[in-house]
Formats: structure tokens, C-alpha cells, sequence
């Protein structure tokens, strides 16, 4: 279900963009591929930026409660 309520809003934009009637009717232009290519790149660099975050703050993690472990076996 989720898949085809997805699908069907993607095709649905990709229309309201792409198709000329439905163009004229909501004033929307399509992107040049040097557009959609920086666009892209973009999304490219804020993904990564953000998955080495996420790596970062796990592994900070991970050394936090392994630290916390150790002195609680300590005591």
C-alpha cells in the first residue's frame, strides 16, 4: 500500500512538472540537467555529511557506555 501511494504521488508530480497541459495549468517549468545535476550533487554531500555524523556519534557512543561498563565493574 505504502509503495503505491508512493508511486502514484511521484508519477503525479513528475506530471505536474513534465507533462505541457498540466504545465500551463500550474505555471511549472521543468529543470535544466545542469540543474537537476547540482541538485543532486548537493543531496550527494548533505547524505554523506550526515551518514559521517551518525558514524561518528555511534562510535562516540559505543565508547561512552564501554567506559561506563568499565568503571561500574570497578566498583
Amino acid at each position: 500500500m505504502l509503495v503505491s501511494t508512493v508511486s502514484v504521488s511521484f508519477i503525479a508530480q513528475l506530471s505536474l512538472i513534465y507533462v505541457p497541459l498540466m504545465q500551463s495549468i500550474f505555471q511549472t517549468a521543468a529543470l535544466d540537467f545542469g540543474d537537476l545535476l547540482l541538485l543532486f550533487i548537493l543531496a550527494g554531500i548533505s547524505f554523506t555529511l550526515h551518514e559521517v555524523r551518525r558514524g561518528y556519534e555511534r562510535k562516540l557512543n559505543a565508547a561512552t557506555t564501554s567506559l561506563s561498563v568499565m568503571e561500574e565493574e570497578m566498583a
